[in-house]
């Protein structure tokens, strides 16, 4: 089976392939404009993707048999690549190739003094990541009560300085990602960025930029309210390295993460990167909040309209 490697021109075959080898009904299969939003970014650079979609794509003369996605950003270098879905047939796994894959967008990245890497690894990819000279982290989930509902927990450490070579997030990157999101509707507090949907679970609220000092009671007792009044169960959470603040703890382990339909994946997920590791995790770091299929994307669309 060939392997050429090249970077993908046809959004309608790659979006056919993920809905028919990733997951069918994915919601960059099926809303154009989701789509756009995560591979076409505006920082994507059009002389070394000529289709305009930061995918490399693997080929067996026109078929495609495999791709590599990101989403090319602003930080945390000027030009970073965050990988988003990654697959290859199955009966080309053992051969290198999904490895090539990665290999090569290494060195789109490195050759614009980029970086490169993800937040959402699972445990079984790290020996993966960790051969190929990345960074590792586990990153952890928390939850927000301030008015005792949770034991609460004062963080004894203040958030790790920013690397020397390490871009933050401006106002472009929150623009594109949370003001102009193509289906989610986001708000603003004291600095603190969140969103809050109603699913089968409950009410939940998640935080998505949360500031040095920054309080977000405010959304909590809100929402809070609003889930209470309509008997409704209410959660605050937020993904981060070390402890956010006063109020938070640690997650449970069977507290649903993903929430259409409600699921329960683990309160630990692991961040990488290369040639260092991002300082700060915001939640929609590579996109963790997309939603999981088109019912979802009906469902957030119903919502924001609402």
């Amino acid at each position: 089976m060939g392997g050429e490697i090249r970077p993908c021109e046809d959004a309608k075959q790659l979006q056919h392939y993920i809905n028919t080898y990733w997951r069918r009904g994915h919601v960059l299969a099926t809303d154009d404009a989701m789509f756009r939003f995560t591979y076409s970014t505006q920082w994507v650079d059009r002389s070394v993707w000529p289709g305009g979609m930061s995918v490399l794509g693997l080929y067996d003369g026109t078929r495609m048999t495999g791709f590599l996605g990101s989403i090319v950003t602003p930080y945390p270098r000027p030009q970073s690549y965050w990988l988003a879905l990654w697959h290859v047939f199955p009966e080309t796994k053992g051969t290198g190739l999904g490895g090539k894959l990665l290999a090569k967008m290494q060195s789109i990245a490195e050759a614009c003094d980029g970086w490169i890497g993800t937040f959402g690894a699972g445990p079984d990819a790290l020996p993966v990541y960790l051969k190929r000279g990345f960074c590792v982290r586990g990153a952890r989930r928390w939850v927000y009560s301030p008015d005792g509902e949770v034991k609460k927990t004062q963080r004894t450490t203040g958030p790790a300085r920013p690397h020397s070579a390490e871009t933050l997030p401006g106002d472009a990157w929150f623009d594109h990602r949370f003001w102009k999101h193509p289906i989610y509707s986001y708000q603003s507090q004291s600095g603190v960025v969140y969103r809050t949907e109603e699913n089968d679970w409950g009410v939940v609220t998640h935080v998505c930029h949360h500031p040095e000092g920054a309080d977000p009671t405010f959304a909590k007792i809100h929402a809070a309210e609003s889930a209470r009044a309509n008997g409704r169960r209410f959660l605050m959470d937020g993904w981060g390295f070390d402890c956010p603040g006063e109020n938070w703890t640690l997650a449970p382990d069977d507290l649903p993460t993903v929430f259409h339909p409600p699921e329960a994946r683990g309160s630990t997920i692991y961040a990488v990167g290369r040639p260092f590791l991002m300082t700060r995790i915001h939640k929609g770091d590579c996109d963790q909040d997309r939603p999981n299929g088109a019912a979802a994307v009906e469902q957030a669309a119903m919502s924001h309209a609402g």
